[in-house]
């Protein structure tokens, strides 16, 4: 996807990235994409007001859940799970300003509800970044390893 920074195909259903411009969002339509989850507050300095009209004008479907990751909370990860099984049937782009919170979630959501191996999961994740300390710390909150061993 070359108008979205920072993009990640997750598989052939799921994708991260950081925050699509028009043209990013007019891509994934192209490229097959039903779903776009959007994990930004409204106060990033990147986020784009109009998205929600973009992508739903597209025919797509659009969820603006925002994660304050400076204050991470049980609840994030539970509702960012529910959404994703709410979205079993689409193929989704999940983004934020940078890809971090989005991939960080993908993260735990392949590991905790795919049964994907954490090491594996991992390994995948620091192809697009690695995760600061509070990252490990939330991971482990949920019964994960944090680090691979």
């Amino acid at each position: 996807m070359s108008n979205i920074p920072n993009f990640f195909k997750v598989s052939e259903s799921v994708a991260t990235g950081a925050q699509p411009p028009v043209e990013g969002l007019q891509e994934l339509k192209e490229a097959g994409y039903t779903a776009v989850l959007n994990l930004s507050p409204r106060s990033t300095p990147n986020y784009l007001p109009q998205e929600a009209e973009i992508v739903e004008s597209q025919g797509m479907d659009y969820v603006h859940y925002p994660v304050d990751c400076s204050h991470l909370k049980k609840n994030h990860y539970t509702m960012f799970s529910k959404i994703m099984q709410g979205f079993s049937d689409a193929r989704v782009f999940i983004h934020c300003g940078g890809n971090i919170k989005s991939s960080n979630l993908m993260h735990m959501y392949n590991v905790l509800e795919s049964d994907m191996d954490e090491k594996d999961s991992y390994n995948e994740l620091l192809k697009v970044q690695t995760p600061e300390e509070k990252w490990i710390r939330y991971f482990r909150d949920f019964g994960m390893k944090g680090l691979p061993a």
